[in-house]
């Protein structure tokens, strides 16, 4: 019974699979139109992959031209010694390696804000309140 059973299944995915190569046209077979798809899709993939390069270009332009002045100064700073040829290699080291300028750093604490002048909104008796801020 076992042998039967797999002997007919064998016999159903041939036939199916003959089927499938006999009386169809190779060029309408759904792997082509897929590939067709997949290629449509490949190249959208490769124009968003080419944006994102372009963008990371542009990206990595403006980090050195804004980051390039920082670094000159700091080095000329550290180094006043140093000659040009030398201050412009530690910076292309210090761009190479992908330096991030940190702002100077800030105290600990709370934001000093000036101090608040005192608001009168209560009328001395019998006029009107001394602020104009208050309703």
């Amino acid at each position: 019974m076992r042998l039967a059973m797999a002997l007919l299944i064998t016999l159903l995915a041939g036939c199916a699979g003959s089927k499938l190569d006999h009386g169809m046209d190779p060029e309408s077979r759904t792997d082509n139109t897929f590939d067709q798809t997949g290629s449509v899709w490949t190249e959208e993939r490769k124009a968003l992959y080419h944006q994102a390069r372009e963008g990371l270009r542009q990206s990595r332009e403006r980090y050195i031209a804004t980051t390039r002045p920082v670094l000159e100064r700091k080095f000329r700073h550290e180094y006043p010694d140093l000659s040009d040829t030398d201050i412009e290699t530690l910076v292309n080291e210090a761009l190479a390696k992908g330096y991030r300028h940190e702002a100077e750093p800030r105290p600990d604490g709370p934001v000093r804000l000036p101090p608040q002048r005192p608001m009168n909104c209560m009328p001395p008796p019998g006029g009107w309140p001394s602020s104009p801020n208050c309703y």
